[in-house]
């Protein structure tokens, strides 16, 4: 079935297994090593793999507009952080579910900032991933009683992660006008670099499986972030969402097998809906897709 696919398609794949394989390894090594130590080793590789992607290509590693960059780098900051912290503290399908809600926020901020033309398939998927998102958190002034076993500052921390991260991406959106794609990247590990370790005093010293652990992180979340930057360059919006989708089987999958972790009726009904949702996005973009290229 790979070989089948287009090339825009199979980096896609690659990145969200890579993306899926790093979420559980934060997963493992938060069990221990605190969150912004675990940051702060991926952005040092992050920071790395970019100086090299622009050495390669003869860019500058700073960019051009500066400030617009380290307001990127700071959303990007943030927004990792609560993924992280997210992945951590709560069950890796509930987390994985919750920050998959990102499709959805970007669209509605395009829709009211931006003023970009959102279809009525688009309001549908929209509507569709919150009420998952609502399924997932089961928030008790909806329900009456909440869902007991997951840690609501963790719930907030991930809702909060997903708006910020939205954000991120409608600036990479207009920084990528001007800017190489390496240079958007660098950023945020940069910041983390450079800021991360002014926010944390509890760091440890982790143990030979978690070096491991911790490599992984940095090497999987990186090379992610890179081959779906490959392919959300060359394919179309529709077959990348179908793709981007399987993150979330995944993250069901190493939940059970690595955690012990059993989704419940709740979270596998919500999650369905929100890969609904983005994949509808998706079919909604490319709709769309004539009228921009017109303009």
């Amino acid at each position: 079935m790979f070989i089948n696919l287009t090339p825009g398609m199979r980096f896609m794949l690659v990145g969200t297994i890579l993306f899926s394989i790093g979420s559980l390894l934060i997963k493992l090594a938060g069990e221990h090593v605190p969150t912004m130590q675990l940051l702060f080793l991926r952005g040092v590789v992050g920071v790395v793999l970019c100086w090299v992607l622009l050495r390669r290509s003869g860019v500058g590693f700073f960019g051009n507009r500066r400030w617009f960059l380290l307001a990127r780098g700071l959303v990007g900051f943030i927004s990792l952080f609560a993924e992280f912290y997210a992945l951590i503290h709560l069950p890796l399908a509930d987390a994985t579910a919750i920050i998959f809600t990102h499709p959805a926020i970007v669209a509605l901020l395009a829709w009211f900032v931006l003023k970009e033309r959102l279809g009525k398939w688009g309001l549908v998927a929209v509507g569709a991933s919150l009420t998952g998102v609502a399924l997932v958190c089961r928030p008790s002034f909806l329900f009456g009683v909440g869902k007991a076993d997951l840690d609501p500052v963790a719930v907030a921390v991930a809702l909060a992660g997903v708006l910020v991260t939205a954000l991120a991406i409608l600036v990479v959106r207009t920084l990528a006008k001007t800017e190489h794609p390496a240079v958007v990247m660098a950023y945020p590990p940069l910041l983390i670099c450079l800021i991360g370790p002014f926010f944390s005093h509890d760091w440890v010293m982790p143990t030979p499986i978690e070096w491991l652990y911790i490599a992984g992180i940095a090497i999987s979340m990186n090379l992610g972030q890179y081959f779906m930057t490959r392919g959300y360059a060359i394919e179309s919006a529709a077959r990348i969402s179908g793709i981007t989708c399987l993150e979330m089987v995944f993250a069901a999958m190493w939940g059970v097998s690595f955690l012990g972790e059993i989704p419940d009726y709740w979270t596998i009904s919500g999650g369905t809906l929100i890969v609904l949702g983005t994949f509808l996005l998706g079919r909604d973009s490319l709709d769309d897709t004539p009228e921009k290229s017109v303009a």
